[in-house]
């Protein structure tokens, strides 16, 4: 779940107030504080300059993304919310600390920037967008690369392809359709192979022979769905 909070409403660094000539520069800017994959938290600012005379008001809105797949809104407390900088300010800056990122995903905010009249008019508005905080999936991962039968029996050969170390788990074997039963794995460290021996009776040329790792789910894996494998005796 996905939670933020927020650390200070004005930075350290505030200016007494300026009121800049129109100008076509952007005077807000979403930015990427600070980014920390290990805990799943990213901090966020929206960095805003005064406009004439008018009330300086931005919206953020946090977006995320996984592999090559495009960005997307994500729902967040606080967020989608226009906060309304106080009177008296040339620059203002507003942080967001958003933690539980999850791993795999890349996050990024949208910060809509509006300058307003007394009167309610609108007088300008920008929009910018920060840089990307990316959480490298650190999960284990545990994929089958093959099966087979020999004169004693089957094997599976085994590999971590994740970022951890994969605890006990099991590797079951299906001739037929039918169970054969199951081989025991102390645990796998990442980038390490191995190979699963189950004895048993010889398949027939042709038979269906199957292998899945973990069948039990001991494992928190970033990729279930890649722990079968099959082939033919």
């Amino acid at each position: 779940m996905i939670r933020w909070r927020r650390i200070t409403g004005l930075a350290a660094a505030l200016f007494c107030l300026i009121t800049p000539a129109a100008h076509a520069a952007p005077l807000g800017k979403a930015v990427l504080a600070q980014c920390e994959p290990a805990t799943g938290e990213a901090v966020f600012e929206g960095r805003q300059t005064a406009y004439r005379e008018t009330r300086m008001q931005m919206r953020f809105t946090l977006q995320v993304g996984q592999g090559k797949a495009r960005f997307r809104k994500v729902a967040a407390d606080g967020f989608d919310e226009w906060i309304t900088v106080p009177a008296g300010f040339g620059k203002y800056t507003y942080e967001k600390t958003v933690e539980g990122l999850l791993p795999g995903s890349n996050y990024r905010t949208v910060v809509t920037f509006r300058w307003k009249h007394p009167n309610g008019r609108t007088a300008r508005t920008e929009r910018s967008t920060s840089a990307v905080c990316r959480v490298p999936e650190s999960r284990p991962d545990l994929v089958l690369r093959d099966v087979a039968d020999d004169a004693a029996g089957y094997v599976a050969q085994v590999i971590n392809r994740g970022r951890s170390a994969a605890g006990a788990f099991d590797v079951s074997f299906i001739v037929g359709g039918v169970p054969l039963g199951t081989a025991r794995v102390a645990g796998l460290e990442p980038g390490q192979s191995i190979d699963v021996f189950l004895p048993g009776p010889p398949c027939t040329d042709g038979e269906a022979l199957e292998a899945v790792v973990d069948p039990g789910t001991e494992v928190d894996e970033s990729n279930e769905e890649n722990d079968t494998f099959t082939a033919s005796c």
